[in-house]
C-alpha cells in the first residue's frame, strides 16, 4: 500500500512539474487547519512530507494564518506552535485577512509568478474548492493518518489541454527563427528477404543402363550368374536387337 501511495504521488507531481514548473525543493505552504490535523494525527510534517513527495521540502505559512490561529485561542494553541516553527511567506495583507482568503490570493498570484511555486496544505473544504477551480495548484491534505496529494482537478486538465497547441506553435516558431531544418530519419538498408529467394533445384543424375553397345548399334546384355554361362560354352552374352 505504501509503494502504491508513493507512485500515485509521483504521477501527480509529474503533472505539475512538467506543465506548471513546480520543482524540488518543494515549497509547501500550510494553514491552521492543516497544522491542527497534523497535531491530531501525530504527524511530523518535516519528516513525512519529504518522504511522501520524494524530495527536499521547505514548509511555510503566512502571517494571516498565524493571526487567525492566535485569535482562535487556547483550543488551537498546539496548531499555532506548529505553524510558528515554519517559515513565513510574504503576503501583502495589512490588516491580516482570513487564512482562506490569504492562501487563495497567493495561489492566484502564483499563476503569474514564475519563481514561487507553492504546494498548498489545507483541510478547509471551501479553500480546497477555490484552489481546484484556479487550476495548476497542487493540493495536500491529511487523511488515514498520512499526507496525501489531491487528484489533478478538472480546471488543471483543461488548462493543460489549452496550452498544448500553444507549445506546438512555439516549437515551430523556434525552428523558423533558428533555421532548424527538420531532421530526417535515415532509412536502414534492408537485407535480402530469405522468403523471396528461390531454392536451388538439385539435378538428378541420369540413370545408366548396364551393358555395352556393339559396333552395329546393338546392345549386348550380360547374363547374371556366371556358372550357367560357363557351362553353355560361350553363351554368357546375348545379342539384343
Amino acid at each position: 500500500m505504501k509503494q502504491t501511495r508513493l507512485k500515485r504521488a509521483s504521477r501527480i507531481l509529474s503533472v505539475y512539474r512538467y506543465n506548471f514548473g513546480v520543482t524540488p525543493p518543494y515549497q509547501v505552504i500550510i494553514d491552521g487547519t492543516y497544522a491542527q490535523a497534523a497535531l491530531t494525527e501525530k504527524l511530523n510534517l518535516s519528516e513525512q512530507l519529504p518522504k511522501y513527495l520524494g524530495a527536499p521540502v521547505e514548509i511555510y505559512t503566512t502571517k494571516c494564518c498565524l493571526d487567525e490561529l492566535a485569535k482562535l485561542g487556547r483550543p488551537l494553541n498546539g496548531a499555532l506552535c506548529i505553524a510558528k516553527l515554519q517559515q513565513v511567506a510574504d503576503c501583502p495583507h495589512n490588516p491580516p485577512r482570513g487564512a482562506g482568503d490569504c492562501l487563495a490570493h497567493l495561489a492566484r498570484r502564483m499563476k503569474k509568478d514564475k519563481k514561487k511555486k507553492f504546494i498548498f496544505g489545507t483541510q478547509d473544504p471551501t479553500l480546497s474548492e477555490k484552489l481546484r477551480a484556479i487550476g495548476g495548484i497542487p493540493l495536500l491534505y491529511i487523511a488515514y493518518k498520512t499526507v496525501l496529494l489531491d487528484p489533478v482537478s478538472d480546471a488543471t486538465k483543461k488548462e493543460m489541454e489549452s496550452s498544448a497547441p500553444e507549445l506546438e506553435t512555439l516549437k515551430e516558431l523556434k525552428k523558423e527563427l533558428l533555421g532548424e531544418a527538420p531532421v530526417k530519419k535515415k532509412r536502414k538498408q534492408k537485407g535480402v528477404n530469405p522468403l523471396s529467394c528461390k531454392k536451388k533445384v538439385m539435378k538428378k543424375p541420369a540413370k545408366t543402363v548396364e551393358g555395352t553397345k556393339t559396333a552395329n548399334g546393338k546392345r549386348r546384355r550380360r547374363k547374371k550368374g556366371g556358372e550357367g554361362g560357363a557351362e553353355g560354352g560361350g553363351g554368357g552374352e546375348k545379342m539384343e536387337s
